[in-house]
């Protein structure tokens, strides 16, 4: 792979992990449009980088929720967020592992990812209208695990779509949008050990490797940071506009690209 090949994927990657806009979408895009072709290795490597910056931004999140694991501990604060964690985790794995196939095919039907993304800023823009005041409960962390289960589909984010049920289920915007980051670990985490079973490491080139990976972990970083921002702002809409715009362009301009 050529190293500018490896950027753009790993900026792609970066971008799109954690805006609501599907990360799945646009690499898909970005494999058709600009013909290029990468691994199973490589796509878990950019994975990675992302996976790394969501656990430097909330490592002390995540220190405690390990503490709260080694001392079996489901009572404090840690321990109860991490038992929703686990619920939500498990409609996901189930769907990933038993529809792994149907969403799969997908990838390569830009028509159908244009129609997800229209869905994914149904989603958002409904979410941008409400005012929760809730924390996130095992009801909401169900409700918030099957919209993760549906996001396997490409054009369907899954951080927008996890955001959005919590948000639409009365949980406060805020904490709508810490829960969604915190639930990506698990997901991503099997994803990429599933992905591995298939995909050998030999097949990566170290540098665009490198490349792709410290791209996708210096803009992930970034995107998190904007991210918060939006949903503090109350500004999820924007996201929106712009996913049904290019949920349009699929299905318009794009459908037919070979």
């Amino acid at each position: 792979m050529e190293l500018g090949y490896a950027l753009v994927l790993g900026i792609i990657q970066g971008i799109t992990e954690w805006l609501p806009v599907s990360s799945s979408a646009h690499l898909a895009l970005a494999h058709k449009m600009l013909g290029i072709g990468a691994s199973p290795a490589f796509d878990v490597a950019l994975h990675a980088g992302t996976l790394l910056a969501v656990l430097l931004a909330f490592r002390k999140e995540y220190t405690l929720m390990l503490k709260a694991l080694l001392r079996l501990d489901c009572k404090s604060p840690a321990g109860k967020t991490l038992t929703l964690i686990i619920l939500a985790t498990i409609p996901g794995a189930v769907a990933g592992y038993l529809f792994k196939d149907v969403f799969e095919s997908l990838f390569s039907n830009t028509a159908a990812i244009g129609i997800a993304l229209i869905i994914t800023a149904a989603l958002l823009y409904a979410a941008s209208k409400t005012k929760g005041v809730k924390d996130v409960t095992t009801k909401e962390a169900a409700i918030i695990g099957l919209a993760q289960a549906i996001s396997i589909a490409p054009g369907i984010s899954r951080s927008g779509s996890t955001i959005a049920a919590a948000m639409l289920s009365g949980v406060e915007r805020n904490k709508a949008a810490m829960f969604s980051l915190l639930l990506s670990v698990p997901i991503i985490l099997g994803a990429a050990v599933y992905e591995l079973r298939k995909a050998s490491l030999l097949e990566l080139e170290p540098m665009p490797t490198l490349i792709g990976i410290t791209a996708s972990f210096i803009v992930g970083y970034a995107s998190i940071r904007v991210l918060l921002k939006f949903v503090k702002e109350s500004k999820l809409q924007y996201f929106a506009y712009y996913c049904a715009i290019l949920g349009i362009i699929c299905i318009t301009f794009l459908a037919n690209l070979r």
